[in-house]
């Protein structure tokens, strides 16, 4: 999408949304264009860099010139960077840099294109950052959650203690999914701080446990929602916009691939 650009739309005669001149037949409204969302991206990545320039966390890429040279073991140079023995962490705090980047959890599936222009973004506003991600699951085949969190895959990152953590999902509506990661991290990985970020929020209705994430690009209504890595069965991730899906769209794609 160019810069500045805004999303042009209308209902042809057919009764199918259209978007920049073109048709979305599965959608039956539209939650939020592209331009909209980038510029709720954008937005919130910068008041996020705000809030953590400066933070103080623990230090676990420390500068030879905050350390006695006679403490490192033979062969580690000037250059090398993880230089502490990890079963004996230290104590010094660093500001948030390159060395002691921000520490960003994107769960998967759901969050990944979110992701990839979020922490763009985040460059542009200079917040050294780095990304890792875990992936839940918590939605049977079509658009109806199990209600049961499974976690797939762990955090590749092993150093998540004493340090700034923050964790991005795709949505907030029950908030089970929120709720169990992020007792799971504060519980095994014990960061500094850890705060959640979500692409949509929807309303406290929606809720089945108490959890509010501390930031949000957009609200959304308490329906199913597809597109921007919302998707039934992995469909529609790949669209540029958020829709409500068609009652027949909903449907359309039972089977597990």
């Amino acid at each position: 999408m160019q810069p500045g650009h805004v999303c042009t739309q209308h209902v042809n005669d057919k009764g199918i949304i259209v978007i920049d001149d073109r048709e979305y037949p599965m959608a039956s409204e539209v939650v939020a264009t592209e331009d909209v969302i980038q510029r709720s991206v954008q937005n919130l990545a910068r008041r996020i860099a705000e809030d953590y320039k400066g933070l103080k966390h623990l230090d676990t890429c420390r500068s030879l010139n905050s350390m006695n040279r006679e403490m490192l073991p033979h062969g580690i140079t000037s250059n090398s960077c993880d230089i502490r023995d990890a079963d004996s962490p230290s104590t010094m705090e660093a500001p948030i840099s390159e060395e002691n980047p921000l520490i960003i959890l994107s769960v998967l599936k759901g969050s990944y294109v979110f992701t990839a222009d979020f922490v763009r973004y985040l460059g542009d506003y200079d917040l050294p950052h780095v990304v890792d991600f875990i992936r839940l699951a918590s939605y049977n085949d079509g658009t109806e959650s199990s209600g049961t969190i499974t976690l797939l895959s762990k955090p590749k990152f092993k150093h998540l203690n004493g340090k700034h953590v923050l964790i991005l999902e795709d949505v907030c509506d029950s908030g089970r999914t929120m709720k169990f990661l992020y007792d799971y991290i504060g519980d095994n990985y014990k960061p500094k701080s850890l705060k959640t970020l979500v692409f949509m929020n929807k309303p406290s209705d929606a809720r089945k446990v108490e959890f509010e994430p501390e930031y949000k690009c957009l609200d959304a209504p308490n329906k199913y929602v597809i597109g921007y890595g919302f998707e039934i069965n992995d469909r529609y991730r790949n669209l540029r916009h958020v829709f409500v899906p068609t009652e027949k769209e909903k449907v359309r794609f039972m089977f597990e691939l």
